[in-house]
């Protein structure tokens, strides 16, 4: 079972026997390769790479690593650089990357960087990866300043979203990864939210195969129109300034896709007051959310430390915070200005239960 979705000037595919699946896009290369996986699923790199070697690549080594935003810095890339080179990397040699975003972010960037640029592939294990952080060429790491401030435009040769690989993750992680499928849907796929508040987290790969091409199938078309988020591609940060901002002032213990769920709903609130986004719609997106088993208000936020998080956040112009807002389901607007107050009372907002009828 695999499904191809078009649309980008790579192969982005979404199936079950993913080793099967890189080793047929990998193959008709012919290039010596290096698998670099997430030690979690370690067992799917060993997979990938005797798949690859099968079909006629030469394998120069398999490197396990620990994954995650707090190993996600400039002495984890250095460290591939130094294995990528000492296991006989040259320009031609294909990186795969099979592990889920902060991994896939992270060797993207170390090929974007070594060789000044080597190809490479990924090989996404989680629904964050599949849907969101493996598609549209964005590489990059964390400063001890803020996260992604350090990257490069470096899109694979292809993407291959393991569905098998869902299974394998804990419910949390799967229920933190529908987050961004939410987000697709806001901004380009209204009916694919109704969908969503009817889906069960817990099944199985072919009940996830559509839900996550469509939810891929958003951010490829958006890519596809802006792939340098020159203009329309900014609105797929929709809730991330915020989410980002939590993160990093939780030290990275508020998963990314919990932190994109309470984004959400404060650009929600944000947006009440500026672009006119219908309350009904407010409404739809938060039972979306907690149809998923995700929050949308957290206890103890201090509103202080996040918005000094804020302050480098790379969507800032001339020191201003630019924040994505929604308008309507499929109609998303970006660059939008908003005072430090606003944004403080929204931060507030977040740190109370939602009351019914409420925002």
């Amino acid at each position: 079972m695999k499904r191809i979705l078009d649309g980008l000037p790579y192969p982005v595919v979404a199936g079950r026997d993913a080793a099967q699946l890189v080793a047929e896009l990998a193959g008709p290369l012919r290039h010596r390769t290096i698998v670099v996986s997430d030690r979690l699923v370690e067992r799917r790199g060993k997979l990938v790479a005797d798949a690859v070697r099968a079909a006629g690549c030469d394998v120069l080594g398999v490197v396990n690593i620990a994954a995650g935003e707090r190993r996600k810095h400039l002495k984890t890339v250095t460290d591939l650089h130094t294995a990528f080179l000492h296991a006989g990397a040259d320009r031609h040699t294909l990186v795969i990357a099979v592990g889920g975003g902060t991994l896939t972010d992270t060797v993207g960037f170390a090929a974007a960087t070594l060789l000044r640029g080597i190809p490479w592939l990924a090989v996404a294990t989680t629904i964050v990866g599949m849907v969101d952080a493996a598609i549209g060429g964005k590489t990059g790491i964390d400063r001890p300043e803020g996260k992604n401030l350090v990257g490069a435009f470096w899109p694979p040769v292809g993407v291959v979203a393991d569905l098998d690989a869902v299974t394998t993750l804990p419910l949390r992680e799967r229920r933190t990864g529908m987050a961004e499928v939410v987000k697709a849907a806001i901004v380009g796929d209204a009916e694919l939210l109704e969908r969503i508040a009817l889906f069960d987290v817990k099944g199985d790969p072919q009940v996830w195969e559509p839900l996550v091409a469509r939810a891929a199938a958003v951010k490829i078309g958006v890519v596809a129109r802006d792939p340098l988020e020159r203009g329309e591609r900014k609105t797929l940060n929709l809730g991330h300034t915020f989410a980002h901002a939590l993160e990093q002032a939780s030290r990275y213990r508020m998963p990314h896709g919990a932190a994109v769920a309470l984004g959400l709903r404060a650009a929600g609130i944000l947006a009440r007051d500026r672009t006119g986004w219908p309350h009904a719609d407010h409404r739809r997106m938060l039972h979306a959310l907690r149809r998923c088993g995700l929050h949308v208000h957290v206890r103890g936020l201090a509103p202080e430390a996040v918005m000094g998080a804020m302050r480098t956040d790379k969507k800032r112009v001339n020191g201003i915070l630019r924040f994505v807002l929604p308008a309507k389901l499929g109609d998303v607007r970006y660059g939008c200005e908003v005072p430090a107050a606003a944004v403080h009372s929204a931060l507030k907002e977040l740190g109370t239960a939602v009351a019914s009828g409420g925002w």
